[in-house]
């Protein structure tokens, strides 16, 4: 799908490209530039379940963020981008897609993205193989 339409869409941020884009390491500056973009519109996601999985990697020291109550606000603050909390349909949808990927964490990402209309930010292989529309830059 070409650029141009993926611009109307929100997206919705896999954990990695969340702490890539605000943290502004692994990714390009087009990255940067287009999802800073996307944020002023209002148009980027990010799941609760994404913040759960960094306090995880955080607690397993495998990710430095000193105050990550401080780290999520000063996302929220400084773009518009908007929170969005896994319904019941969401994670019962998880535990209906097929079996290619086995973490729940982007199992979850995966039914928000297709039942919030959400193109998912991902540069996970395995993800294509659902019916998700995935973009990375």
């Amino acid at each position: 799908m070409g650029r141009l339409s993926l611009k109307q869409k929100n997206y919705l941020l896999d954990t990695h490209a969340l702490v890539s884009w605000v943290e502004k390491k692994e990714v390009s500056p087009d990255f940067i530039e287009f999802f800073d973009m996307q944020g002023k519109k209002g148009k980027v996601l990010i799941s609760s379940a994404s913040i759960w999985e960094i306090a995880l990697l955080k607690k397993k020291g495998r990710l430095d963020v000193d105050d990550l109550y401080q780290w999520k606000d000063d996302i929220l603050a400084h773009s518009l981008a908007k929170m969005l909390d896994p319904s019941v349909a969401d994670m019962i949808d998880s535990t209906l897609l097929p079996d290619y990927h086995k973490d729940p964490f982007d199992r979850l990402l995966i039914a928000q993205a297709l039942n919030s209309k959400a193109v998912l930010v991902t540069r996970d292989k395995e993800i294509s193989k659902y019916s998700v529309e995935i973009f990375w830059l």
